[in-house]
């Protein structure tokens, strides 16, 4: 299971477990929930399903307040609008960022001399890929936060190449610091590559 199906059911099974803790019953299969990738939140509208449109607020307020997020990828559960949301922790974030860096990186084959842009895609993979291999392998210093969107993103089934040199775009326009982060790092590489592979083979 790859670690955003992972989050899901993660959510899932405590959303259920709160519900059930406040005796309702009922429950819509599956339970409603919604990746908001820049802010690190799933987003459910369980409390909407269950209650009248004038009392999702407060049922929402109840079952985030129930909720039972110890070894989740989540560190606390809020409400607002009527929407419980689950917010992934940073350690998570970190620990996935690491998992996804390990293991080998497939090989390139060398740049061909004479410029490139980030619209070249190939180049842009294969760059990528070795420039942050090499930001991964020596000692850094790690950014004190990563940020939820381009980690959830890595952490996602590949997309269409349209979506990965977004997300390789996206990674380049990190500020240096967080860039320069050796578990983020070493996962665009894994990822660059793994794509340059899989589209250019």
């Amino acid at each position: 299971m790859n670690p955003v199906a992972h989050c899901y059911r993660s959510a899932a099974e405590r959303l259920t477990a709160a519900a059930r803790s406040l005796g309702l019953s009922h429950l819509p299969e599956p339970v409603p929930l919604r990746l908001r990738e820049e802010t690190g939140t799933l987003a459910s509208g369980l409390a909407p399903a269950l209650a009248g449109r004038e009392d999702a607020a407060a049922l929402a307020e109840r079952l985030a307040a129930a909720l039972a997020l110890e070894g989740t990828p989540f560190d606390r559960g809020t409400a607002q609008g009527g929407l419980v949301l689950l917010h992934i922790s940073q350690p998570w974030l970190r620990e996935t960022a690491e998992a996804l860096a390990s293991g080998p990186v497939p090989p390139l084959p060398g740049l061909e001399p004479g410029p490139r842009s980030r619209d070249d895609l190939p180049f842009l993979l294969a760059y990528t890929a070795r420039r942050c291999r090499t930001v991964a392998e020596r000692p850094g210093q790690r950014a004190e936060e990563l940020p939820p969107g381009p980690v959830l993103r890595l952490a996602a089934p590949p997309g269409d190449r349209e979506r990965e040199g977004r997300l390789m775009r996206e990674y380049w326009s990190l500020p240096p610091r967080v860039h320069r982060d050796p578990a983020l790092a070493g996962a665009v590489s894994r990822r660059a590559a793994e794509d340059y592979d899989r589209f250019f083979r």
